[in-house]
């Protein structure tokens, strides 16, 4: 996987007017349906006020502090999260662990901690083969999991023989 490069989009060239008209022109293309201007201002955040970061595998979309406050519901973590939205450049469906936690430590930093939710049905949003990060502030840490480090590096099975674990690329 190659090093991120920060991307631009074209959108981001226009007053913010117009970025709020072509989000109306943009939405009703792909779903067939109007935005109001609120709405379609609220869409206009949620795809491109943002950072865009791409390789040769992926594009991020990053949302930090403030910009991230549309998902955040908890008021003491507002501003303080940065939201990681990834797809593939492709647009296949694979998800590769290492890959995002390269992701995360390239875009945001090696000493921040990083979740992905599986929601409840009545939330679930799948809409494109598309991931979701959320990365807590620095110094704060997600209160389950692991407390040391062990990575095993080599193809392995429960430590016997080869296959399973794939080694680091």
């Amino acid at each position: 996987m190659q090093k991120f490069e920060k991307a631009h989009y074209p959108i981001w060239d226009l007053p913010m007017e117009e970025r709020i008209k072509q989000c109306q022109v943009q939405f009703n293309k792909l779903v067939g349906k109007k935005l109001t201007w609120k709405q379609a201002k609220q869409y206009y955040h949620e795809m491109y006020d943002c950072e865009t970061w791409r390789n040769d595998i992926y594009q991020v979309d990053v949302f930090r502090g403030s910009k991230a406050d549309w998902l955040v519901h908890e008021k003491s973590w507002k501003g303080n999260v940065t939201y990681l939205s990834l797809k593939r450049r492709d647009k296949k469906s694979v998800h590769d662990w290492r890959h995002l936690q390269t992701i995360k430590n390239e875009l945001v930093g090696e000493d921040f901690e990083a979740f992905e939710i599986y929601p409840s049905e009545k939330r679930l949003i799948d809409t494109a083969n598309q991931y979701h990060l959320f990365v807590m502030p620095k110094g704060h840490r997600i209160p389950v999991g692991w407390q040391k480090r062990e990575v095993v590096t080599e193809e392995l099975i429960g430590g016997f023989g080869k296959a399973g674990q794939r080694g680091i690329s």
